[in-house]
Order: C-alpha cells, then structure tokens, then sequence
C-alpha cells in the first residue's frame, strides 16, 4: 500500500519535513492493527483450518496472509460460508500492546483430531498447490491485501499430502471504517 498519512503539523527539527508514515503504520498506533494464525504439525492427508467472521459495524477487514509449508499439500480460502462447527476461540492479538482495542473479528482454528473447523456452504476464491517436498510459501502482502466483506465467515484450509508437514499461517489486517461511514 503506497498510501502515506502526514502525522498532524509534524516536522523534522532539521530539514522542515513532514514527518509520515503508511497507512498500515498508522493503525499500528491506532491499535487498530491485529494478528491471528495457526501453527501445527501435520501427518499424511491431516487437515488445519482457521475460521475467520468479519465485523459487521461498518469496518472493513484490510487482510494479509503468510502461508509456508515444509511439504506438499493444498491451500484454500472460502469466502461466504453459511455456518461454522468445532474449532477453538482465538483471540487476535493487538499490534500496538498499549491499546485497549479488540478486534472486531471472531476467529477459531484447528486441526484434524484437534477441534478441525467444519464449514458449510462458501465459495471458493483461492486454490494453491504447494508441491516440493523442500519446502513453498504462498505471500499476499499489504500491496495485494484482500478487503473482506461485512459479516462473511471465511474459511483459510491446508490440506497436507503425504509427507508430514509443519505449516504456519500468520494472518494481519486493520479495520477501517468504510467510505460511506465518512458520507463519502
């Protein structure tokens, strides 16, 4: 995200500059920016998931996701799921820990054997193959965040392959009041 914000009437003491920062920066002081995921060790064909519901009070969920994984298996994102079963409760964590915000989002994860999330209904949006025994990673950075729907379960799925494998999502995101909140 190339969008920068000047901090008030800021100035370098030396050079007169407007002192600014990205936006994403910002909600980091804000303590509007937070931080979720799962880490598990997976054996052949076991399946982890982490379930997402966004807020519904006129905030928009500007989300990133890291994906890495020590072997083959599949990745998939499911937007619009009708209902969650199982999992367990996370809480996001706060980027900035001096703030009193909560994340506005409800999130559970699991695994195969371990509280796996079951989803019904969805559409997939995202398939990847991650096929090396040595290792892969799927990225989406800030400069290619997905902007989430209002109130919509989304359902981040790995399905492992044969070899045992130990994945590791890390999902960050702000939340933003829309545009129409502004009247624009």
């Amino acid at each position: 995200m190339s969008d920068f914000i000047i901090l008030g009437r800021l100035t370098d003491e030396v050079t007169n500059a407007a002192i600014a920062v990205d936006w994403s920066h910002y909600m980091v002081h804000e303590g509007l920016f937070f931080r979720s995921g799962m880490n598990y060790s997976l054996a052949n064909g076991n399946v982890a998931t982490f379930g997402l519901t966004t807020p519904s009070d006129g905030k928009l969920m500007h989300l990133e996701w890291d994906l890495s994984a020590s072997a083959d298996g599949t990745f998939t994102v499911v937007e619009d799921v009708t209902s969650f079963s199982g999992g367990a409760a996370v809480t996001p964590l706060n980027h900035n820990r001096g703030s009193l915000n909560v994340s506005k989002a409800t999130c559970i994860r699991g695994m195969t054997g371990v509280e796996l999330v079951e989803a019904t209904g969805g559409t997939t949006i995202l398939t990847a193959t991650l096929s090396t025994g040595k290792g892969s990673t799927i990225d989406r950075s800030l400069e290619q965040e997905f902007i989430l729907k209002q109130n919509c379960k989304y359902l981040f799925q790995y399905t492992n392959g044969t070899s045992a494998n130990v994945i590791r999502l890390v999902l960050e995101w702000y939340e933003h009041i829309t545009r129409t909140s502004f009247g624009v």
